[in-house]
């Protein structure tokens, strides 16, 4: 854990070598990334942290103010932190918080891998308008369902992303904390929607990527992944078989020989 300007922030780290960040979605901690680092080859540092809100990390939005800037501040001081060029891995709404904090440009980042990122502003703007609707949709509901205390109200966004079903096969920890966090949850779909990504952005962003999605993933996935492919300059874009949006967890050992083949 680390206190930076009264802020507390999630802080794990271990191993010496080139510095790779992994950020987690949503629901999520540090924890999330921990078999796909048990399967990555030694001599990297490899950092995790967790986002506004989830695991020990503080929460500085609000309903009035959910700008992508609070979560890029969380991956800056952890660039501070590790003071040197930073190879940052993000999974789902972690990977759309990764490419927002390459495209602002205030920290040095050497490469970005992203599994599964979801900036829905591009389907918004260059994809499918009924997918954008359905999202869209997806979210408000989602949103209502909190509001009026629905117990179970994560399994709507869980399901969307990961297929029906997945969340009630979740075992009863990761529900409860998904139930204890869906208001966190809130403010995610807020700020994924805010965010305001063009093809400018991604065809100026020359660092090395990795784009990663499983075979099982929604339109809504495909389309921001085929969107992020045919404009990112230096893109490398992979379909895991058989994975569905929760891969980093179902497809550890595949994400991890991806990573190795990516990093230095």
């Amino acid at each position: 854990m680390l206190t930076i300007e009264g802020r507390n922030i999630d802080c794990t780290e271990t191993g010496e070598g080139p510095a790779v960040l992994f950020i987690p979605g949503s629901y999520s901690t540090t924890a999330a990334w921990r078999q796909v680092q048990r399967g990555l080859a030694p001599g990297r540092r490899l950092v995790a942290t967790s986002l506004c809100g989830y695991g020990g990390t503080s929460d500085s939005r609000s309903a009035q103010d959910f700008d992508i800037q609070h979560e890029v501040r969380v991956v800056e001081a952890l660039a501070r932190h590790v003071d040197a060029p930073v190879h940052l891995v993000g999974h789902s709404f972690g990977g759309t918080v990764a490419l927002a904090a390459a495209l602002s440009g205030r920290i040095d980042v050497a490469s970005l891998a992203l599994f599964e990122a979801n900036p829905i502003a591009l389907i918004h703007s260059y994809g499918d308008g009924a997918v954008h609707q359905e999202t869209l949709r997806t979210s408000r509901g989602f949103e209502s369902a909190v509001a009026a205390g629905e117990p179970d109200a994560p399994g709507r966004i869980i399901d969307f992303w990961g297929g029906t079903g997945v969340y009630a096969a979740m075992p009863e920890p990761v529900q409860a904390y998904c139930r204890q966090t869906c208001s966190v949850n809130v403010l995610d779909w807020r700020t994924d929607f805010a965010f305001n990504v063009s093809l400018p952005n991604l065809a100026a962003l020359s660092i090395p990527v990795l784009l990663v999605r499983g075979s099982l993933a929604n339109s809504a996935m495909v389309q921001m992944t085929d969107v992020m492919a045919a404009h990112l300059m230096d893109v490398r874009s992979v379909v895991v078989e058989g994975a569905g949006h929760f891969l980093i967890t179902s497809h550890a050992a595949q994400c991890a020989t991806l990573l190795d083949s990516f990093l230095p």
